[in-house]
């Protein structure tokens, strides 16, 4: 029941839409403004210092494009697991930090000038994204395929 229901067309349709969606807006304003997000890196301490601002440049752009192509429909299995790798990632420096006793800015959704220090709320959001991103990764698939144009066949 629960696998037909997840692997449904309109429920993988609303998980890509939701989780393109989502990529996309955590990535706008990174991109937009590498320097500020190369200081939040910082504030996370676990990426030495000569690879943070290389960091705060290419994150942004691979969260842009999964997401990109995830509302496409493209390579959707790959981008899901790129998706659950980065918020897999994303929950480890939370909690490392927070272990270590550390509270900054989380850097997950900057824009719009939306402030969020790392915490269990953030911890808690990026386990529903790789929750909903499972069915993409299980039930999705990396075919593209295109319209072939139906041959017919005259007698001879």
């Amino acid at each position: 029941m629960i696998k037909k229901l997840l692997s449904n067309n309109k429920t993988m349709l609303a998980f890509r839409l939701l989780m393109g969606g989502v990529f996309i807006l955590a990535s706008i304003d990174k991109i937009l403004s590498p320097a500020g997000f190369s200081l939040i890196l910082k504030e996370y301490r676990l990426i030495p210092e000569i690879l943070t601002p290389l960091t705060a440049l290419v994150l942004p752009w691979i969260e842009f494009f999964a997401g990109f192509f995830m509302l496409l429909n493209v390579f959707t299995q790959s981008n899901a697991l790129i998706m659950i790798g980065l918020n897999t990632a994303y929950i480890l420096g939370m909690a490392i930090n927070l272990s270590w006793g550390l509270v900054h800015e989380c850097g997950c959704f900057t824009i719009f000038g939306w402030s969020e220090p790392i915490g269990g709320a953030a911890i808690f959001r990026d386990i529903i994204f790789i929750l909903l991103c499972l069915p993409l990764f299980i039930f999705g698939t990396n075919e593209i395929k295109w319209k072939e144009k139906q041959r017919q066949i005259l007698p001879s």
